[in-house]
């Protein structure tokens, strides 16, 4: 028994076939076959079923699953400990964030990271997203946490660490306020309070407008402002109205700020990302984005804590 032949098990779940894994792996069909049926014999059980669709778990290979997946992720994370205990990985993590993500997601993750790597370092910048893509851009940071990508789409590595929606929020005795939904035209005939030009919220919502067919220029535009804990300032004072992340709006209507309103004929969805350079990072910042990589396919889950 050899971990590769564990690792081996769970490139070809993964990837769906013999073949697919092993040009993941970069070896040949024949060690990926082989390893497998150095399994099946250890296990005395048939791992894999091949069908037309590709390997498919049998039952005695969901059961390997469980526990090879604890195996080498206890392995990884010894590995990492004992690294970093010897001090070759006590690099500082250096994050630069928009407020959703940064004040909102990071901490938690940040903390879950830390259990297992207690000695790792972080320094998190919270900024807007243009900004925050320019210090990744100029490799003054290892990570971007952000809630847009326009612009850059295909220029960094990316995670999805959460998604949330965009809803319009109005001062608490605002005619807006008493209705379960509204349309997007509705919005321009109000004072409107928007975020800075380079704000991933506001090219979102910019995004929604365009998407209904209505020009930005079009929002009656009274005050611009440069975080999201001031646009619920200025709302809840009764200076216009919104559209800012429901996860920073739901905070503040608990405490009695402001009402929050659906958006009913917009993709008022969005995701929050993790971003890194196309290049490799110190031994702590790929810990971390390992670790990331594993909660992305339950990222939900973060959502729904909030």
């Amino acid at each position: 028994m050899r971990l590769d032949y564990l690792k081996t098990f769970l490139t070809v779940l993964e990837t769906g076939g013999f073949l697919a894994a092993a040009k993941k792996l970069g070896v040949s069909q024949a060690t990926v076959t082989n390893h497998v049926a150095i399994l099946e014999n250890f296990f005395e059980a048939k791992l894999f079923d091949r069908t037309v669709k590709g390997a498919e778990l049998t039952e005695a290979g969901k059961i390997l699953k469980v526990s090879a997946e604890k195996i080498l992720g206890e392995i990884e994370k010894a590995k990492s400990q004992i690294s970093i205990l010897k001090g070759r990985t006590v690099e500082l993590v250096r994050i630069a964030a928009s407020t959703i993500p940064g004040e909102h997601l990071l901490p938690s993750i940040i903390a879950e990271f830390k259990k297992e790597h207690p000695m790792a370092k972080f320094e998190v910048r919270i900024m807007d997203t243009g900004n925050a893509l320019s210090c990744l851009k100029n490799d003054t940071v290892d990570f971007a946490a952000v809630g847009s990508l326009i612009g850059c789409e295909n220029d960094f590595e990316k995670l999805e660490l959460g998604e949330e929606e965009l809803v319009l929020i109005v001062p608490k005795n605002h005619g807006l306020g008493k209705k379960q939904t509204v349309k997007l035209n509705e919005i321009l005939k109000y004072p409107y309070i928007n975020r800075e030009e380079a704000s991933g919220t506001r090219k979102e919502t910019e995004r929604i407008l365009l998407e209904a067919k209505i020009p930005p220029q079009k929002l009656n535009v009274v005050l611009e402002l440069g975080s999201t804990q001031a646009v619920i300032t200025a709302v809840s004072e009764g200076k216009g109205i919104s559209i800012i992340s429901s996860i920073a709006a739901r905070k503040a209507e608990k405490s009695g700020l402001i009402k929050t309103v659906k958006i009913s004929n917009a993709k008022t969805i969005r995701k929050l990302y993790l971003l890194r350079q196309k290049k490799e990072l110190n031994k702590t910042c790929e810990f971390f984005w390992k670790f990331c990589q594993k909660m992305e396919t339950s990222f939900s889950q973060i959502r729904d804590n909030f």
